[in-house]
């Protein structure tokens, strides 16, 4: 069990220091293994304090909070309204979440009879790769799952075994919910999910964690990688993360580091988190302006994507679900709620999905649903009222303001810049592979 215990740590080194970091040899060399250990460590370090802010009440208004092993549904589907501090959030399910500690004993799982309703429960390791249970692996069928992970323990008669490589993990549900109409039932379908475990904890008030404002990190990374099963093909790293004091061999005291090793370490973290936005989005494959990276779910040693990935909000395994994204129109330039668009699909071209699909529009600086006059929040093959062409072709019209047509087949956006994500649950495998490619959004006004 993962027992995050932070002192009150010395604040950042100020940005003067860090610029003249390198005249001195031992604090570059700390703040290199200290970067390194940023980047590595980013998962680590912030599933630690997701854990420790869902777990605990650190504000009045946060939308889940539940002890650990246990399931708690979000209140609401997401609109506007309700998303809180999410990032391109999914308007199309209701989710369920749970931090799983399976370090004493299997953690016990029963989920009902789903029938054709899609779901799936993406568990979180803690290097953020996603591990899914749901409509895919199990039918929909009502399913007793035993937790595992490497600490082990006796599985009851009955359940299966589910193992996960790390004895703390994130669960993540995705229940799929037809709109507002739908919400009652899709929340109280949630509640029937059952979790217990060997451990178990009270909900207690404390104040939210923020590992990025000081030494913190690096407490928190140390007591991760002492108690992680060691990775063969890391052991160079983890020696050079011993040496600079936070790797699996070492217990970190940030109130007893040499200066030198303190201020390199902590211009590591006051550096890390621009180092990494500025690497950005990199996408693997472009297709009519709309950008997708395959391997965001299987990174391997590239630990700066791996990181990305958590930054830019985790991410399902690709056979689970892929997300196409577009900024730019079919003319190069950048969306803007004053332009009309429009997506059009032939006949017979509509994504291919064994679950569902759905184009949602976000603000570009924040992320964020905007709110518009219909409360439409995504167009998908669930969206009433739609019309199609004589010759079965559907388009869609994206505009900040209602299209003179009607808006049957409108797709409000923002006002000013966003940029669009389409969800394709259970992808086929001609979206995975690239035989299948999104149409362009092409740009019909100015």
């Amino acid at each position: 069990m993962i027992t995050p215990l932070l002192l009150v740590a010395a604040a950042l080194p100020a940005a003067a220091d860090c610029e003249a970091l390198a005249t001195d040899p031992a604090a570059a060399l700390s703040y290199s293994a200290g970067l390194q250990g940023f980047i590595y460590g980013y998962p680590i370090v912030d599933m630690l304090k997701q854990k420790h802010n869902e777990t605990h009440r650190v504000s009045a208004d946060q939308p889940v909070v539940a002890p650990v092993n246990s399931i708690v549904a979000y209140p609401h589907i997401l609109t506007p309204e309700t998303q809180g501090q999410l990032r391109a959030p999914n308007a199309d399910t209701l989710y369920i979440n749970a931090w799983v500690d399976m370090s004493k004993g299997p953690v016990l799982l029963e989920v009902p009879d789903m029938g054709a309703r899609y779901y799936t429960l993406a568990f979180m390791d803690l290097y953020a790769k996603p591990h899914h249970l749901g409509t895919r692996t199990n039918g929909g069928r009502a399913t007793k799952y035993a937790l595992i992970g490497p600490s082990g323990g006796e599985v009851p008669a009955g359940y299966e075994v589910f193992r996960l490589p790390t004895d703390t993990a994130w669960m993540l549900g995705r229940l799929l919910a037809d709109g507002k109409a739908d919400e009652k039932r899709v929340i109280s379908i949630a509640k029937t999910f059952q979790m217990r475990g060997p451990v178990a904890t009270d909900v207690t008030a404390a104040a939210p964690m923020n590992p990025y404002a000081s030494l913190d990190y690096f407490t928190l990374l140390n007591g991760a990688l002492r108690t992680l099963p060691p990775l063969a093909d890391e052991a160079a790293l983890m020696a050079t993360f011993d040496k600079a004091g936070f790797g699996p061999k070492a217990q970190f005291a940030p109130d007893k580091l040499p200066p030198a090793q303190a201020l390199g370490l902590g211009c590591a973290v006051r550096i890390g988190n621009e180092v990494l936005a500025k690497q950005g989005f990199k996408p693997t494959s472009v297709a009519n302006g709309w950008m997708r990276n395959n391997r965001m779910d299987k990174p391997g040693h590239d630990y700066v994507l791996r990181a990305e990935a958590v930054r830019g909000g985790y991410v399902n395994a690709e056979e689970e679900s892929i997300y196409p994204a577009a900024v730019m129109d079919n003319k190069g330039e950048m969306f803007d709620g004053k332009r009309q668009y429009r997506i059009r699909f032939e006949a017979g071209k509509l994504p291919p999905v064994g679950a569902f699909w759905s184009i949602t529009a976000y603000d570009l600086a924040t992320a964020k649903l905007v709110p518009n006059k219909i409360g439409r929040y995504q167009f998908g093959d669930r969206t009433k009222g739609v019309k199609y062409g004589k010759d079965g072709s559907l388009t869609i019209t994206l505009s900040a303001t209602p299209p003179k047509e009607g808006t049957s087949n409108w797709l409000p956006t923002p006002e000013g810049g966003y940029h669009l994500v389409t969800r394709m649950y259970l992808p086929k495998p001609e979206a995975l592979d690239g035989r299948y490619v999104l149409p362009p959004v092409e740009r019909i006004s100015n």
